[in-house]
């Protein structure tokens, strides 16, 4: 999933204020996507900066209390439907909001109490892009940003292919100790 921020990254003409006139358009567009529309764009998940380095220790996730719902029951797959099937239930106008407001952290084991990191904005861990006056737009690390040129259709392909899952295996001692080892033999 990392792939999406390295192609947008080299593509990336500027990033968006909060207070640009396009944000709240952006937003709503963003509000229709979260409850499972993809009529301007589809959701992606990605792992954020900050958990990428714990994805291959993740069991399970934990998450807050989303649209006063109660958590969401995700697991390492990280289905974005059942992220969109909880905002679906949540009024679009408040989806945004309640979008910013969720959290969720990667856990090492399936009760979700050891914690492998600090608690993450949702909206660092979905990617939409979305196209305005043939110009592309995509959410990344909970902020927007103004793709250009090649990079902008690569987003777009990526933006149609189906979504990514992560395997529900945690590494052995024996892999991570494999991991650690220097590499000694040529090839």
């Amino acid at each position: 999933m990392k792939t999406i921020h390295h192609l947008a990254g080299q593509g990336i003409k500027d990033t968006l204020a909060e207070d640009d006139p396009l944000v709240p358009v952006l937003e709503t567009r963003l509000a229709v996507a979260l409850g499972g529309n993809t009529r301007f764009g589809s959701l992606g998940l990605r792992w954020p900066d900050a958990a990428v380095s714990r994805a291959g220790d993740t069991v399970s996730f934990r998450t807050n209390d989303v649209g006063g719902y109660g958590p969401l029951p995700l697991d390492p797959t990280l289905d974005v439907t059942v992220i969109t099937a909880r905002f679906a239930r949540i009024p679009e106008y408040a989806r945004t909001d309640e979008l910013r407001q969720s959290r969720l952290i990667p856990c090492a084991d399936q009760a979700r109490e050891h914690l492998l990191t600090a608690p993450i904005p949702m909206d660092h861990w979905l990617t939409f892009e979305t196209t305005i006056n043939g110009r592309v737009h995509l959410l990344c690390e909970g902020r927007w940003h103004v793709v250009e040129g090649m990079r902008a259709e690569v987003i777009d392909l990526m933006a149609r292919r189906s979504s990514p899952t992560f395997p529900a295996s945690r590494a052995t001692d024996e892999e991570r100790s494999y991991r650690k080892r220097p590499a000694c033999h040529p090839g």
